[in-house]
């Protein structure tokens, strides 16, 4: 009848709707993970056996379960699947439901995802590959000066959103620059420059410092615990551009994107708490 209010989903609907949602945008972000380093399409062919090349079938490709029913080994060549697939499902569930948490089942969620899986996307691959497409870090710049100019990102506006990707961008290419003068060979590659004028684009300016901050720490951190367990490596030794073009590496070094996304996190999700631990970060909130 005209005048009646559309009655609201019931909420266990809509938690369940966007962890499902998350799920699946977890599975796309499997094939993303793979194919972008590689520079195939994403689109086609479909989902298939990184082993064998064989089509995966629908009632073989649900998320996470599929996984668990299949004992993690394909159907027709019985080899291995990665643990990192449901887990990347599971963590595109978590961020979706993070979201509906946090903003409710609108743009502003939505768009809060879609920073979460690109920055989640980039840090798997430069685990990978130690390489950060231009891919993902261009639309991942561009989305968030558009997130921000719409009121949709934690920017708090297109103003801060512009200057954090200038300055970010601007910093960490001087840095860079100079470092490789110093050093005579690249300390960092250019492709965390332009990850963290994407960071800024989608946090603001004011975020920068924390997070090269928290970045750096952990990074020193986990870098120090695997030379003391013997377990950091020349480089990427799987191949990838940097091998492809003569560059590898330093000995017991870790990339750095992974760790700026994680900061990036880190600050959206829990700058107050972050900031109550370290109160001189308090005035960058």
């Amino acid at each position: 009848m005209p005048g009646e209010s559309v009655p609201a989903l019931p909420l266990t609907v809509l938690v369940a709707f966007a962890g499902l949602l998350g799920a699946c945008l977890g599975s796309f972000l499997n094939v993303v993970i793979g194919r972008v380093p590689a520079g195939e399409s994403i689109a086609r062919p479909g989902s298939r056996c990184p082993s064998c090349k064989a089509p995966i079938a629908w009632y073989d490709n649900v998320p996470i379960v599929s996984w668990v029913l299949l004992r993690a080994r394909c159907r027709r060549c019985r080899a291995p699947i990665s643990v990192r697939y449901p887990i990347v499902e599971a963590l595109g569930a978590v961020a979706a439901l993070a979201a509906l948490a946090r903003h409710g089942f609108g743009l502003e969620a939505a768009a809060e995802l879609a920073l979460v899986l690109l920055l989640l996307a980039l840090a798997l691959i430069d685990l990978d590959t130690w390489l950060l497409p231009h891919a993902l870090t261009w639309p991942l710049i561009g989305f968030g000066l558009a997130a921000s100019a719409a009121g949709l990102s934690a920017a708090g506006g297109i103003r801060s959103s512009a200057l954090g990707a200038a300055v970010g961008f601007a910093t960490f290419a001087a840095l860079a620059f100079v470092a490789k003068k110093i050093a005579g060979r690249e300390a960092l590659g250019f492709g965390d420059v332009w990850l963290l004028a994407g960071i800024g684009a989608w946090l603001g300016l004011a975020a920068l410092l924390p997070v090269v901050m928290l970045a750096s720490v952990q990074g020193a951190v986990v870098g120090l615990l695997l030379v003391a367990a013997g377990r950091a490596q020349k480089g990427a030794e799987g191949g990838g551009k940097a091998q492809q073009d003569g560059w590898v590496p330093p000995r017991n070094s870790v990339p750095f994107g992974p760790f700026l996304a994680l900061a990036a996190l880190e600050w959206l999700f829990a700058s107050g708490p972050i900031a109550s631990a370290l109160p001189v970060l308090e005035a960058f909130r």
